[in-house]
């Protein structure tokens, strides 16, 4: 802008020096118009230039504000991804303390069910040994002791499968020694006790027996009936018709 100015001046002066003639006025006149157009868009580029420079501030702001928003947006996906990562890692460990604890609860069950297999191992076998001692007792006439530890085997071992057995054999010492109103009890005892029982006949029949020994006929002849409809094919049940046949 000062070089234009600097060369109009000089213009002036060569002017004055060759005298101002009308075309020398006329050039200064149209020099004149051209700074003033020169000025004019001078006025109107540095007000460009500010307008591109404040267009430049505002998307480098909103660039920043965009920059700004985005790294909010990833620390809250960290976060987010840190806390799922987090509960995952949890999950695992509460996953691997449930199967620690799953498989020693396991250890234990076995443990245990091996422990109870051989207790009631020894158990049963303890059980089997009173039966056959109070058996054998009763084979050698030792009734009242057989009977002693018959009872003895239900006191302890109520649950015990040889408890049936048990019962019917005590019946038997009664029988062994004549005394048969509380062998008739306890037969009486068994029948309704293990209506199924494994010695229904074998029962029925020696509680026929006994009231024939108390000659309760009618009686007898109720039970042993009883014997014949329900286990016709049984060896008590023939041997009943033999007797009623003879």
């Amino acid at each position: 802008m000062k070089r234009i100015f600097k060369l109009i001046t000089v213009v002036f002066a060569l002017l004055g020096l060759g005298g101002c003639s009308h075309i020398t006025m006329l050039r200064t006149q149209e020099l004149r118009e051209v700074q003033t157009r020169v000025d004019s868009l001078h006025t109107e580029l540095v007000s460009v230039h500010e307008k591109i420079e404040e267009s430049q501030k505002t998307q480098i702001e909103m660039l920043r504000l965009l920059r700004a928003d985005q790294q909010v947006r990833f620390n809250e996906l960290d976060r987010k991804i840190s806390a799922v990562e987090g509960n995952v890692s949890e999950s695992h460990y509460k996953l691997s303390r449930i199967d620690e604890k799953t498989a020693e609860f396991k250890k234990q069950f076995e443990a245990k069910l091996i422990a109870d297999s051989t207790s009631a191992g020894i158990q049963n076998s303890e059980i089997e040994k009173l039966f056959q001692i109070a058996k054998t007792d009763f084979n050698a006439g030792r009734y009242d002791i057989a009977k002693s530890g018959f009872e003895d085997l239900i006191t302890q071992y109520p649950e015990s499968n040889l408890v049936e057995n048990a019962e019917y054999w005590i019946a038997e010492c009664f029988y062994a020694k004549r005394d048969y109103n509380n062998a008739g009890k306890r037969y009486i005892g068994y029948i309704k006790k293990y209506p199924d029982g494994e010695k229904m006949s074998v029962t029925l029949y020696k509680l026929g027996l006994t009231y024939e020994k108390l000659n309760k006929v009618k009686s007898k002849n109720m039970v042993w009936k009883k014997l014949l409809d329900q286990y016709p094919e049984s060896q008590e049940a023939k041997m009943v018709k033999v007797q009623m046949e003879g």
